[in-house]
């Protein structure tokens, strides 16, 4: 199976560091986020080939490039680097079409997401359902500020900081299995518009045929690294994870 880094995208949220470098290349510790990405990916007996697509010409992707040129052999998969033509996140997979030969399943990792998820087992679960799309979601939040429970009195009960909370309608992780069908569909949407979003444009249209899963992590800790300030705010969750997922050496 080949997996596909989602590397491109303006980094909005993460100014002013996207007005010099891509999101990507955030730092975190000592190394960018997507080299813990790259490396966990690598782990994986399921996965062959690591695409990484991303802004290379002219763009600030290239200095992705640039990063891993001649770490070939320490991440233990053969890396291909294809370039984000900008027609949208959905344009971005059919960028790299070419590339997903020989299998009938990809990966797709949105490269601002950290999770200690199990590939394997979820490409098992995307075969066993026969889907053409499974996204990974998490049923669990933890809030970003501290929660009180109180009584009718308004009388502090307890007081929780940052809790991990059930939620009703469990978050997308962007990360994503797909069949290679899903590109035909993809096909049809690009002919009816440049851009192409794959939330909006795509994976919203896919409930109706009943063939989208969702593979849920439960409380499995993760994180979507939006900013460098995230990531000051959330060190303890940030180590944790990069421990879970075997990427902090």
């Amino acid at each position: 199976m080949k997996a596909l880094i989602m590397a491109g995208g303006l980094g909005s949220r993460a100014k002013p560091f996207t007005d010099f470098s891509p999101k990507p290349l955030l730092p975190i510790f000592d190394r960018p986020m997507i080299d813990y990405i790259v490396k966990y990916l690598s782990k994986f007996k399921v996965i062959d080939e690591i695409l990484i697509v991303a802004n290379l010409d002219p763009g600030k992707g290239k200095q992705i490039q640039n990063y891993f040129e001649g770490k070939d052999g320490t991440m233990n998969k053969k890396l291909i680097f294809v370039n984000d033509q900008n027609y949208g996140t959905g344009g971005a997979i059919l960028d790299a079409e070419r590339h997903l030969t020989g299998d009938d399943t990809f990966l797709v990792w949105f490269s601002d997401n950290l999770a200690p998820i199990d590939i394997s087992n979820m490409l098992k679960f995307h075969k066993k359902k026969k889907a053409i799309a499974t996204v990974a979601v998490s049923s669990f939040k933890r809030q970003e500020t501290g929660s009180v429970r109180v009584d009718r009195d308004c009388r502090v009960e307890e007081f929780l900081e940052k809790p991990v909370i059930k939620i009703q309608n469990p978050e997308s992780l962007g990360i994503y299995v797909f069949d290679k069908t899903f590109l035909r569909f993809l096909r049809k949407v690009s002919s009816r518009r440049q851009q192409i979003n794959l939330s909006y444009d795509a994976l919203s249209k896919l409930p109706k045929n009943g063939t989208f899963y969702a593979y849920d992590i439960g409380n499995t800790p993760w994180i979507d690294v939006e900013s460098q300030v995230k990531i000051e705010r959330n060190t303890s969750l940030v180590e944790e994870i990069l421990s879970k997922m075997g990427v902090t050496s």
